[in-house]
């Protein structure tokens, strides 16, 4: 058994929002704070900072093991809209430089502020107080956003002032998302090993655009991060195409199902690009059609989209999202999916992280704070775009053995 989970929840309308917060049978009301004027067009500037300071840092990366998977990134880079060779996994964005470090933690201050008021606070501060007090005890917590306006916020820059740190990257407060308020008895895998099911999509048409990809990185650096365990079997589709990912979801790992299914490549709201089907061209996939492929009897627990915005909702749509939409309805344990725009070059860092993360034996919520502190180690502002949608119950990976009551 894990530790207690302080299950977060705001409801409401504008200007009546609530945020109340229960751990075990104790509960506690009060008002959300005020969010600033035009936060949502505030947050695009520090999107852009995010991604300057990820081209910075290039130089860094490629000194390190790794470097010949990103070999391709070591000649002259071809310029793309975006004024930088920095290959981003969505639309094109016209960069600005400057320090976002500060600004991160400033929204965090601005939404921790206004998430815990009061009894809320009081709450939050007393159970975080015994559980830094208590051995091999910590405060899981999981955030329930209802308002559909409120979806985009990025909740995971929460920073608690008082204490100095991000909840989501503190190793007593971890962090997650959730789409329902009940809790769901899902473990990703029975026993070892992992069944994973890799899918890049890299249209032909995007080869000498600023869409294309270095996806060879990617699965070249999984590949090797995996390669020494025997707890994950990593297995890639032959194409990413619609025709290819209902096959082998159908067909699950010769009969046996899928634990992880990974995806690889571009992403929009509410969709995610795959090749088409016998030509060079993409197709958009909507999250709905992906969900009914995904929720078949041989199909996931875990989903990881390694795409752009596939945790960012349109403006004014509930559970628009990609990764509200598949871990709505109680089939699949966990989502993990990217709420901005993300560079080539963290996409690259961040599957082999997670996994390796993932095979630790902890929960969910720790593999993804390890999987965070990982990228501020590189020098990533982009460890705030993964967002972690949990909805069984302690985020354990691993169904645990039943105990056989002995015999009187």
């Amino acid at each position: 058994m894990g530790s207690p989970v302080m299950k977060l929840r705001i409801t409401g309308a504008a200007g009546t929002y609530k945020v109340s917060a229960q751990l075990l049978d104790e509960m506690v009301e009060g008002d959300l704070g005020t969010l600033p004027d035009n936060f949502r067009e505030q947050l695009v500037p520090l999107q852009k900072s995010i991604l300057r300071t990820t081209e910075g840092i290039r130089s860094k990366l490629l000194a390190r093991k790794k470097a010949k998977a990103f070999e391709l990134l070591t000649s002259e880079p071809r310029l793309n809209s975006t004024g930088t060779g920095l290959p981003v996994r969505g639309p094109p964005l016209n960069f600005t430089a400057g320090a976002d470090v500060k600004n991160i933690q400033e929204i965090g201050v601005k939404l921790f502020d206004c998430l815990f008021q009061q009894d809320v606070y009081a709450l939050y501060r007393r159970c975080l107080s015994t559980a830094q007090k208590t051995s091999g005890a910590d405060l899981p917590i999981k955030l329930l956003v209802e308002p559909p306006e409120l979806a985009y916020v990025p909740w995971e820059t929460l920073f608690d002032k008082h204490r100095n740190f991000h909840l989501c990257c503190y190793g007593t407060t971890p962090f997650a998302r959730t789409a329902t308020m009940q809790d769901e008895d899902l473990h990703i895998y029975d026993k070892p090993p992992i069944r994973v099911l890799g899918m890049i999509a890299a249209p032909k048409s995007f080869a000498g655009t600023p869409h294309e990809l270095n996806t060879d990185a990617e699965q070249a650096a999984l590949n090797e991060a995996l390669r020494e365990t025997n707890d994950v079997r990593l297995c890639w589709t032959t194409a990413g195409t619609y025709k290819e990912l209902t096959r082998r979801l159908a067909q699950g790992d010769k009969g046996a199902r899928w634990d992880v299914f990974l995806f690889i490549g571009h992403g929009l709201e509410s969709h995610i690009v795959l090749e088409e089907d016998g030509g060079s061209g993409f197709e958009l996939l909507p999250a709905n059609v992906l969900k009914g492929l995904l929720t078949q009897p041989l199909g996931p627990k875990l989903v990881i989209l390694n795409s752009c915005r596939g945790a960012q909702s349109q403006d004014g749509d509930h559970f628009a999202s990609t990764a509200e939409n598949l871990v709505r309805g109680g089939s699949i344990a966990a989502v993990v999916a990217m709420q901005f725009d993300i560079s080539d070059i963290m996409g690259t860092e961040f599957s082999p992280a997670f996994f390796n993360n993932l095979t630790l034996g902890v929960p969910l919520q720790q593999a993804m704070l390890l999987t965070r502190l990982d990228l501020q180690r590189l020098g990533f502002s982009e460890w705030i775009s993964p967002v972690l949608y949990m909805q069984n119950k302690d985020g354990v990976v691993v169904r645990p053995t039943p105990t056989l009551s002995p015999r009187s």
